[in-house]
């Protein structure tokens, strides 16, 4: 089922699509999962775990949160199932996803804990303390798109069971997922964690030693970056750039409709993260992004980022 390049595990494409139904075939591991976050990606991460059996809590600092996201899951996944690119029942998906209350009754009887908060060193250390002290024996595990879990094992009482794993946005489109160890992570947690994300379908990748960023999202700084100083010096618009990217790779979105959808507030917080360890002093956040975000242009969200939309 897996190939191996060096430290690189991935599973073969032809059997992804096969993954989530064999998952189902016997007893699953990690059978109760909680979300911490009903965000864009919280809910996208609870719908792949209940579509495969799991029983999943999602729970959200805002109470009226985990609704919203399950409504937004249906709205948003109906004519993908009904377009035969998911093979789910929509309903049973959604009774196994049930709406936390509150933290601690959330993760009581959780096997993984998942949290997708925002991007904020701070807010996660706080989390993962509190998580550490109420759930010991499960598995803990950051969705953080640029912090290593590194930076959160001091915070921990059991940190060989603290991990990175980044799911990505539009699941169904992006079936992969990226495993990083926190540096003492067991052996045998990172493999039980690879059987989880072949497990949902995903193509799994395990990053060899620290990599801010890991794989994908390092490669995706660097082009965010260079798009962004563009613009910022003044040789190209947003549109013009996304233009010229989508026309050379043959794509239907730039990396300035990728950034609107992400929400360029997410956006300022992973470049500042970067910004806190870069050495280079160019390599600082943007002025016409912090600008945006400052305005309350935060993309697709509010309905104006870099584009204006409706």
């Amino acid at each position: 089922m897996m190939r191996r390049v060096g430290d690189l595990a991935i599973s073969g494409e032809g059997e992804v699509a096969q993954d989530m139904k064999r998952a189902t075939a016997g007893v699953l591991e990690l059978p109760r999962v909680a979300v911490i976050g009903a965000g864009t990606l919280g809910w996208q991460i609870a719908a792949m775990t209940a579509a495969c059996g799991r029983q999943v809590t999602l729970f959200d600092t805002d109470p009226a949160a985990p609704a919203r996201a399950l409504d937004l899951l249906r709205r948003t996944l109906n004519p993908v199932v009904a377009s035969g690119i998911l093979d789910w029942d929509l309903d049973a998906v959604i009774d196994r996803v049930e709406e936390g209350t509150n933290l601690a009754s959330s993760v009581a009887a959780a096997d993984l804990v998942i949290e997708a908060v925002r991007e904020d060193l701070a807010t996660k250390r706080m989390l993962f303390a509190e998580l550490s002290e109420l759930v010991p024996a499960a598995i803990l595990a950051t969705n953080s798109s640029s912090l290593p879990s590194a930076l959160l094992a001091d915070v921990v009482s059991r940190p060989e069971r603290l991990l990175n794993l980044h799911f990505f946005d539009i699941f169904w489109r992006r079936r992969m997922v990226e495993i990083m160890s926190c540096g003492a992570t067991s052996a045998e947690v990172l493999a039980t964690m690879e059987r989880f994300g072949e497990s949902l379908g995903l193509l799994t990748a395990m990053v060899r030693g620290q990599s801010k960023g890991f794989i994908i999202n390092r490669v995706w700084r660097a082009v965010k970056r260079e798009a962004l100083r563009v613009v910022d010096e003044g040789h190209a618009s947003p549109a013009d750039v996304d233009q010229l990217w989508m026309r050379f790779f043959a794509t239907d979105i730039g990396p300035f409709g990728i950034m609107d959808r992400i929400g360029l507030d997410v956006i300022a917080d992973i470049e500042a993260s970067y910004t806190a360890v870069a050495t280079d002093p160019a390599d600082r956040s943007s002025p016409t992004l912090l600008k945006l975000v400052g305005e309350g242009k935060l993309g697709i969200k509010t309905e104006e980022g870099f584009y204006k939309y409706e």
